[in-house]
């Protein structure tokens, strides 16, 4: 919770929004390949798909029926939201095997077991780095939802394993590498060469990230190459600042990667930690991206431009350098999109180049008035998007955050 002595009084956020009014305005821009499914239910505000430079970002998918109801068979849905991405992926000349990395949002962990029996199934023999996640609610009263990034078959792919780490049917890759950049699934406190837990909240933070570093090092990278990290936390696990101070030992000071850090329902085996992680090769086309309301720290980076390709942090409605907070929804909005769009100008972008968002709620039941704000700052293509309500604290001074992948060149 924040001091409510820094938040800044109404009229002064309407004055300085008023003052923002004009870079705000959605930007017309390069192009992009929008990827749409007939009686794809995606609602307001979101392409089911956004192909980019031989990339296919898929938003969100849920598992209502052609009627658009939820079905009561757990699995029946969970075979749903699996059937739409394959048809976003088929509208884009893709399948399955094309999927690098996937996430996958369940409000109740104890379906996971059913979801991977469908999941197994239908997955094929070139299954993507993944992360599963318990959350506390989804659009629509869906019980889950999928989102995921695929490649070009054109593009190198190679899985990535570390030596000694369990492998086989139905277990999920550590890695998936795609031309130069590489896809993490999450990672947590067990040692995979043991298959202990660890002990605490901080040897699992310190376990996972060596995994991290493992996986990183059997692609000849290190932890130096990460250039997006989503640090997922269980409302049962450990504070955050536990995290934060091993955290940053990992990484460079100012130059760490860009980051969301997601408190979640659950995490499969009761891990109380996991990170899902992105990273690129090529130190040389790595760059970090700070605009100048926002100073270094030791914990994550505004965003990190790698190539063409910008992972810009999660923004909420506080101002850092200003100190500046509201608790009003609509302030909130305005003020984290004023945020994202410090990062994508400082690489040279605006809204236009957004391909891929993520809305966290602190209730699903603002999904509507969130969203419609939300979709004013885009002027052409809506980006993929997925929206989710991650956990109960309805304590949360924060109504959303939203995180952006934006690429500089799109395809006409």
């Amino acid at each position: 919770m924040r001091d409510p002595l820094r938040r800044c009084p109404y009229f002064v956020l309407c004055l300085l929004l008023a003052a923002w009014c004009a870079p705000l305005l959605a930007q017309a821009g390069g192009a992009i390949k929008v990827v749409q499914v007939a009686g794809n239910r995606l609602g307001s505000a979101s392409s089911a798909g956004i192909l980019v430079n031989r990339t296919l970002y898929v938003g969100g998918q849920d598992g209502r029926n052609s009627s658009g109801e939820v079905p009561k068979d757990f699995q029946q849905e969970a075979r749903q939201s699996l059937g739409n991405v394959q048809g976003v992926l088929r509208a884009a000349g893709m399948d399955f095997g094309n999927v690098v990395w996937m996430n996958i949002y369940l409000t109740h962990l104890s379906n996971m077991e059913g979801m991977n029996k469908v999941y197994w199934k239908m997955i094929g023999a070139d299954p993507p780095a993944r992360t599963v996640l318990g959350v506390a609610s989804l659009p629509n009263g869906e019980n889950i939802e999928i989102n995921c990034i695929a490649v070009s078959s054109a593009a190198r792919r190679r899985v990535i394993h570390p030596q000694g780490w369990p492998q086989g049917r139905h277990i999920d890759p550590a890695g998936i590498e795609a031309d130069d950049v590489l896809y993490i699934s999450a990672q947590g406190g067990v040692d995979p060469l043991t298959g202990k837990l660890a002990a605490d909240d901080a040897g699992e933070v310190k376990q996972a990230l060596d995994n991290v570093a493992a996986v990183a090092k059997a692609a000849n990278m290190s932890m130096a190459n990460v250039i997006w990290v989503n640090p997922y936390l269980s409302s049962h696990g450990g504070p955050q600042r536990v995290m934060n101070k091993i955290y940053a030992t990992y990484f460079e000071f100012g130059n760490t990667p860009g980051r969301g850090t997601i408190q979640v329902v659950d995490l499969p085996n009761h891990a109380h930690i996991v990170f899902s992680c992105i990273a690129g090769a090529d130190l040389s086309k790595r760059m970090s991206i700070r605009p100048r309301n926002e100073g270094p720290s030791p914990t994550a980076s505004p965003g990190i431009l790698y190539g063409d390709t910008l992972y810009l942090s999660a923004k909420d409605a506080y101002v850092p350098s200003l100190g500046l907070f509201s608790p009003e929804l609509g302030i909130q909005v305005r003020m984290s999109m004023r945020s994202l769009l410090d990062g994508l100008q400082k690489a040279d972008m605006d809204f236009s180049n957004v391909v891929s968002s993520t809305v966290y709620l602190r209730d699903m039941k603002d999904e509507d008035p969130v969203v419609s704000l939300y979709g004013t700052f885009f002027k052409d293509n809506f980006p993929a998007r997925t929206t989710l309500q991650q956990n109960f604290d309805m304590k949360s001074e924060d109504v959303e955050q939203i995180s952006f992948i934006a690429v500089r060149q799109t395809l006409r």
